[in-house]
């Protein structure tokens, strides 16, 4: 099959669900059929793994495949009709945010005031005691926000909003689960939060650009997990 290519108004992920069903249908690929090894059907389809984890996981939402953790994707029972819009591709939506958030990171060490930074550390704790998912994630969203408030620019508070906003799609919240992105016993992001906060304390522009990218490498870095998706050698190309 041909690479990839990017049709107007579909999103890649999409367009390559699409050529992974056809796959399906065409080889008449029964229910509880496994499907190949996540680095062959990559190599066969010519596209990345990320892309065809993202793409497996529209499959799975719109009813047509099921993922085993550890195991591998199965063909299920009956194709479902595709959702029309699952969401950003995770990954992508995280290049969106180191690309900005890092820079609003810099800029917010250079303008915040005193109680700007104490609300951003009220942020931290209050992630800290967080018990639910959902308070951990609001908690998470009132960080990030409130850096772009300390810069003190207003159209750069909607842009992170907005970001985070599309981080609650459908495909995010599949992919975050899977992954083991939400409830991580780690909670590394809350380590990463707060040397973000001390580089701020510092007004330590560089240092706040630098711990934000790590941050969202770090987001991304578990997002790629593979062994969510199959039982293969682990790869994130």
């Amino acid at each position: 099959m041909a690479g990839d290519t990017t049709a107007p108004g579909m999103r890649l992920y999409r367009q390559v669900a699409d050529r992974v069903a056809r796959i399906i249908a065409d080889e008449a690929l029964k229910p509880g059929t496994r499907l190949p090894p996540e680095r062959e059907l990559a190599a066969r389809l010519n596209v990345a793994r990320s892309t065809l984890r993202e793409a497996m996981i529209a499959l799975e939402i719109s009813g047509q495949v099921t993922i085993r953790t550890g195991s591998g994707i199965y063909v299920t029972e009956a194709a479902a009709s595709a959702e029309d819009d699952l969401g950003p591709s995770p990954l992508e939506l995280l290049d969106a945010r180191e690309l900005i958030e890092g820079e609003i990171a810099a800029r917010a060490a250079m303008s915040i005031d005193a109680n700007r930074l104490m609300a951003i550390e009220a942020s931290i704790e209050a992630m800290a005691k967080a018990h639910e998912p959902d308070t951990h994630r609001e908690a998470d969203r009132a960080f990030h926000v409130g850096l772009a408030e300390a810069t003190r620019i207003d159209p750069l508070v909607s842009i992170v909003d907005n970001l985070w906003s599309q981080m609650f799609s459908p495909i995010f919240e599949r992919m975050g689960v899977l992954t083991g992105l939400f409830g991580d016993p780690d909670d590394t992001a809350l380590r990463h939060h707060r040397l973000i906060l001390d580089a701020l304390a510092a007004r330590d522009a560089e240092l706040c650009r630098a711990r934000m990218q790590a941050h969202l490498i770090d987001v991304r870095r578990v997002l790629l997990r593979a062994s969510a998706f199959s039982s293969d050698t682990p790869g994130n190309s």
